[in-house]
């Protein structure tokens, strides 16, 4: 099986201050360094219905 992954262009990795070694697995829900390997979780696109985070009130949660 193929994993798709993307480049994110013009972003630096917090751990290593490399640009442009960030890459998305959105399978995975992880951004991954390709300089130092560091890995972070993501937050998926929809959260249960709510578009964004900024609108958290109208989802049940306080603002």
């Amino acid at each position: 099986m193929v994993e798709i992954s993307h480049l994110l262009d013009e972003l630096t990795c917090a751990a290593c201050s490399t640009s442009n070694a960030l890459w998305l697995y959105p399978m995975r829900g992880v951004v991954e360094c390709r300089e130092c390997g560091e890995k972070a979780s993501v937050l998926p696109e929809s959260l249960n219905g709510c578009d964004s985070l900024d609108g958290l009130d109208a989802c049940g949660g306080d603002r």
